[in-house]
């Protein structure tokens, strides 16, 4: 076992080696100014915040989402970046619902151009179909998107009524007030 007088004095000859090294620049643990940036930039980061939405409203335990990443990645994730990824998902969908909410008008527009968008693509699979009428599996395929369109279009339609008359307010439609008969004019 070593004695007082000898711990002292390796004491004072590291404290002197290491003020030394310090003086020479060659210490050991080198200083290394640490920026933080995220691991996953532009599209893999939307790639890794949707497949933690959609793993964790299917209620995967959290190794599986985080192995599922570095599958999809090739880069693994902690459990605290896991964590902080919901968080911010939660955050920007918060204020993305937040903006369409107190904006009323902004949100029917949304609404209308989603409305409009799924007749675009209506018209565009009718037009398959009529130049495709001698290729069943195109026809067939069209006549089946076509079919899911029609139903989402028809939920949406379902759902106008109540998105017009927000909080029991209907829209006035150019300064007059309108019935949910007439708003559903205006939507579409």
């Amino acid at each position: 076992m070593a004695s007082l007088s000898q711990l002292c004095h390796w004491a004072l000859f590291s404290l002197s080696n290491l003020q030394e090294n310090r003086r020479n620049r060659r210490f050991i643990f080198r200083a290394v100014e640490v920026i933080s940036v995220g691991k996953f930039r532009g599209k893999e980061k939307t790639e890794v915040e949707s497949i933690i939405a959609s793993l964790t409203i299917k209620r995967l335990p959290d190794p599986l989402i985080i192995q599922h990443i570095s599958k999809k990645t090739g880069k693994s994730i902690t459990q605290r970046s896991l964590w902080s990824i919901r968080q911010r998902i939660k955050r920007d969908s918060y204020s993305w619902y937040s903006q369409l909410r107190q904006g009323e008008y902004e949100f029917i527009h949304e609404f209308r151009k989603r409305i409009n968008e799924i007749i675009d693509l209506q018209q565009q699979h009718h037009q398959i179909i009529l130049e495709n009428q001698r290729n069943p599996t195109i026809v067939q395929s069209s006549l089946a998107e076509l079919h899911k369109l029609t139903i989402t279009l028809s939920n949406l339609y379902d759902v106008a009524p109540a998105i017009v008359n927000y909080n029991g307010n209907s829209i006035p439609a150019h300064g007059k007030d309108t019935t949910a008969e007439d708003n559903r004019d205006i939507i579409v």
